[in-house]
């Protein structure tokens, strides 16, 4: 998918519509259109599902900034179409709060419970 895709770097979303966190991507016919964390609006309904890749030459353009937020790379990238979009199916589960943690701990539990019989 990335390299047919001709692009410098590729993203993968989910269809969150706000479930999880909130929605920050305009993905339509494979094609992210925008992508923004903190002007979100309603047509936005995937998230960054946390798996990218970035050709080396995306990052080389950045050298100069000693801290880089993935966001402005991304931001950047899909203001010039060079981002691709791969839709993932299955939800993601964070780690990043109490909460998040928890549900996590408990979908593997039950996983591994499940595949022990």
């Amino acid at each position: 998918m990335f390299l047919a895709s001709g692009k410098p770097g590729l993203m993968t979303v989910y269809r969150n519509q706000d479930r999880w966190d909130p929605s920050n991507i305009l993905f339509r016919a494979g094609r992210i259109l925008r992508y923004d964390k903190k002007n979100r609006t309603p047509e936005m309904q995937h998230i960054d599902y946390g798996l990218g890749i970035l050709r080396a030459s995306v990052l080389a353009a950045y050298l100069a900034h000693r801290n880089l937020d993935l966001e402005t790379v991304y931001k950047d990238l899909v203001g010039k179409d060079q981002l691709a979009g791969f839709e993932v199916k299955e939800r993601f589960y964070e780690i990043g709060s109490p909460a998040g943690l928890e549900e996590t701990r408990a979908y593997l539990t039950k996983k591994s419970n499940h595949e022990d019989l």
